[in-house]
């Protein structure tokens, strides 16, 4: 990083810091202000002389006393609210100090964030010039290039290419930067970027669809195409959509597919997805996105013969119609009323009125447009609709702009509509109460929705939900209560755990009436929540398999014990005993558990510095992944064993752990005698590991 960019943004930060201790030395004084308050009236209650009705006009005193507190039952002393007050609220400038202070720490995520980002930008570069270098020395002319070799100088280039492309979009530029961007020649001849997708135009295999046809990869596809079934025939031409040699990832896939009710119902869709995906990759449909860390892969590409026979056959069919030849794609709806917005859909004619007959609709799909919010002016035709997806799909920062309040406003006439993607909209600050009549809505996707603030109170109302995307919503400060009645979900992830505590706020332990929660994840933002606190909150959920915490960065770090004196500890052991009944004593100390189904297990900046009895590995005995991330001051898994312990872990990640300290030996004989997968990342004292340079060892029966 450069010292002037660091300098710069290490002030910034330091600027933050000292506005937050400033807004929460206001906020302290203004409590303080309040609770003097508080106690000046009540002296002044005691000591209120009694008044008469000449002293007060023509207002007796039976009507005084009639409003005044009454007296406790039972209480000599003191004034009592009645029942039928109100409760006292804050006082007024206190919610704009909690709105400053998220601000403030929003801001200070952001800049920690680029500054972040400017050294991975620099090391990638680093990397990746050495890479082109090595490249560049291979094709160098004294040397001949066998057709292998060639080969692989290709992937090598398409792969510097692809990372330095994922790169580009990492990069934020100011929206008005790109409004104000001249129309280059790439882009008035179609070949233009958008936000670094290479999207434009149709690309050249398709320029003679004769020429395409006559190829043996066509027929190839074709005919493994007319061998699937009708459901995977429609998943298969979904990649269609995507331009070419594009990353899709699989939850986006699922949650797609879901909502067009192609997905086979006996089965997770999880499940169902990853098998569909399995038979493309073996009949070479597709290929898997490679990366290392990863035990099985989670994205997918298509190479450009299979993605431009894919395209072919899916206009033929009349499913998907967007390309066209040697000009940019166009915005229509297909004969099997599918739209996908693309780039400048909003500048087409079709954006404007009723001329794409929107009550037939059954999918609207934003593949690169930036405008998206024209299509709410559907929204009451749309009495068929099953997918919108006005999000972006990509997991790259594609700026999206869109007036939330119009999105809202009539979301409540799409009636059929099983899923609903926001993902990345940064304008979505709510979801209307007025959404919460899509009583079909199966999936409710705001992924990185970073300026999602509140869900309404009647989310209750989304009975068929099962899906509840809020990951990356670090706006989002309390989750309703009445989420804990939804009796379908399965999925929920992003749910929060806050000092922000009403009696409308849902707290973790609600969840347990969630009989069908089978993955969660937290993000923890309350002080002195702990990892006792999150086993006894989560113990009872019958069907949890997969469970995510991760605390946040406010949440300062336990101290360690200090050791206590001789009498200070026999005077805990003895009140701490029940001596009419030690079994009982017992009974109480062990009564927590973890949930009897968990899988896997993924903690994150635990601000503790034990791991507890429970989550040390001889007690893990049908968990098969662990994930401990950032966590700063663990030492180890507890006392070395003698022996093998039963821990049913087949996969260990280890991130940015810089105090935990253990052998290969250790780790893989005696701790987790299982282990298939290990993944060792800024831990300078696990030692002896046979990892790889990326830090990843796979045992050879994997």
């Amino acid at each position: 990083m450069l010292p002037n960019a660091m300098t710069q943004s290490d002030t910034n930060v330091n600027t933050i810091d000292s506005m937050i201790a400033t807004v929460s030395q206001l906020y302290k004084d203004i409590q303080l202000q309040d609770a003097y308050q508080d106690t000046d009236e009540a002296a002044m209650e005691e000591h209120t002389p009694v008044l008469t009705s000449k002293s007060i006009g023509a207002v007796t005193l039976e009507e005084i006393t009639s409003e005044q507190p009454t007296i406790g039952a039972g209480e000599g002393t003191g004034f009592e609210r009645t029942r039928s007050a109100p409760p006292r609220s804050l006082p007024r400038p206190v919610n704009q100090i909690r709105k400053l202070q998220r601000v403030l720490r929003g801001l200070k995520r952001n800049l920690n964030h680029m500054k972040s980002l400017q050294s991975d930008v620099e090391r990638e570069l680093n990397y990746r010039s050495r890479s082109l270098s090595l490249v560049a020395k291979d094709a160098e002319p004294s040397r001949s290039l066998h057709t292998s070799l060639t080969d692989c100088l290709e992937k090598d280039l398409e792969n510097i290419t692809n990372k330095l492309l994922d790169l580009m979009n990492k990069v934020p530029v100011p929206p008005e930067k790109q409004k104000n961007k001249k129309a280059s020649p790439d882009h008035q001849d179609g070949d233009g970027d958008n936000d670094g997708k290479v999207i434009a135009c149709l690309p050249g295999i398709h320029a003679n669809e004769e020429d395409l046809k006559r190829l043996a990869v066509f027929r190839d596809v074709q005919g493994k195409f007319t061998g699937l079934s009708t459901e995977r025939q429609i998943c298969l031409l979904s990649f269609g959509v995507f331009p070419e040699n594009q990353e899709v990832n699989r939850t986006m896939l699922m949650y797609w597919w879901i909502g067009e009710d192609i997905l086979p119902r006996e089965a997770k869709p999880e499940d169902a997805v990853k098998d569909i995906l399995k038979e493309f990759m073996e009949k070479k449909l597709i290929e898997p996105v490679e990366n290392k860390r990863k035990v099985e892969p989670n994205s997918y590409k298509m190479t450009p013969f299979v993605h431009s026979s894919v395209v072919l056959i899916s206009e033929e069919i009349g499913l998907f119609n967007m390309y066209q030849k040697a000009t940019k794609p166009k915005m229509k709806k297909s004969d099997l009323n599918k739209v996908c917005l693309v780039q400048e859909s909003s500048s087409q004619p079709e954006a404007k009125g009723r001329r794409m007959k929107p009550e037939n609709m059954e999918t609207v799909f934003n593949v690169s447009e930036k405008f998206p919010e024209f299509t709410c002016k559907w929204f009451t035709s749309m009495t068929k609709l099953k997918v919108l997806y006005l999000g972006r799909w990509e997991r790259t920062e594609r700026e999206i702009e869109i007036d939330s309040r119009r999105v809202m406003k009539d979301l409540s006439s799409l009636k059929r509509l099983r899923f609903l993607s926001l993902q990345g909209i940064s304008a979505i600050k709510s979801l209307s109460r007025s959404a919460c009549k899509l009583s079909e809505l199966i999936v409710l996707d705001f992924r990185d929705c970073y300026n999602l603030e509140k869900l309404p109170d009647d989310i209750h109302k989304l009975k068929n939900l099962i899906y509840l995307d809020l990951t990356g919503c670090d706006a989002l400060e309390r989750i309703p209560v009445r989420l804990s009645w939804l009796d379908n979900l399965e999925v929920l992830k992003g749910f929060v755990v806050s000092d922000f505590q009403t009696e409308i706020t849902c707290e973790l332990g609600a969840l347990v009436h969630l009989t069908k929660l089978r993955k969660l994840s937290i993000t923890v933002d309350r002080g002195g929540f702990g990892l006792n606190d999150l086993i006894k909150a989560t113990g009872d959920f019958k069907s949890l398999e997969i469970l995510k915490v991760r605390w946040g960065s406010r949440i300062p770090p336990v101290r360690e014990r200090k050791p206590e004196g001789n009498i200070v500890r026999f005077m805990r052991s003895v009140t701490s005993i029940d001596s009419r009944n030690p079994m009982k004593n017992l009974i109480e100390r062990h009564r927590h558990y973890l949930p009897r189904n968990l899988r896997k297990l993924d903690l994150q900046r635990v601000p503790e510095c034990e791991l507890p009895g429970l989550l040390q590995p001889h007690n893990l005995k049908d968990l098969e992944e662990l994930h401990l991330r950032s966590w700063i001051s663990l030492e180890g898994f507890g006392d070395l064993p003698e022996k093998p312990t039963e821990c049913g872990v087949k996969v260990l990640r280890l991130k940015s752990l810089p105090k935990l300290k253990v052998e290969w030996r250790e780790l893989t004989q005696l701790y987790f005698p299982k282990l298939g997968f290990l993944e060792s990342y800024e831990c300078p004292r696990v030692t002896f590991c046979p990892c790889d340079r990326d830090g990843i060892w796979r045992s050879h029966e994997r």
